[in-house]
């Protein structure tokens, strides 16, 4: 009798487990974001020696930023490669991107030296406000033109 109690406490044990993997898997799907199929604007950076930079808002309040610097000749430096979605809302012509837990500063990207409070502002560090308005966006001292 004892073997059968053990038996059947192991047999929930084991299946109880399974749920829970099931749970966690769901939870991080629910967390991931899916961009949406129709974009708002867009900006990509022009021809230059620095960088390949383009951010894209859709219509789901969603967007996709990507970066890729060009290194400089005759250096040892490894391209830095950037690809981070988030969302966004809507207060007019700016628009707050959300970037949850960057792997770079937005300080650093959004530099204050390059544009001034009429393109963007750093909020902190996982959201920066930008003016969806203007014709050109500086992003890392490179000018990226609207699409």
């Amino acid at each position: 009798m004892w073997k059968s109690i053990i038996i059947i406490g192991l047999l929930i044990t084991i299946s109880s487990c399974g749920s829970k993997q099931t749970t966690m898997k769901s939870s991080k799907e629910a967390t991931e974001i899916v961009l949406g199929e129709n974009q708002v604007v867009s900006y990509k950076s022009l021809g230059n020696g620095v960088a390949a930079i383009s951010l894209e808002l859709y219509k789901n309040n969603t967007f996709n930023f990507n970066f890729k610097s060009i290194p400089q000749p005759e250096t040892d430096e490894k391209a830095v490669i950037v690809s981070e979605k988030g969302t966004y809302i809507s207060e007019g012509n700016w628009k707050t991107l959300n970037f949850k837990n960057p792997k770079f500063s937005l300080a650093a990207i959004f530099d204050a030296t390059y544009g001034d409070s009429s393109h963007f502002m750093v909020l902190d560090k996982e959201n920066v406000k930008i003016n969806t308005s203007k014709n050109a966006l500086p992003i890392w001292g490179v000018i990226c033109e609207k699409q």
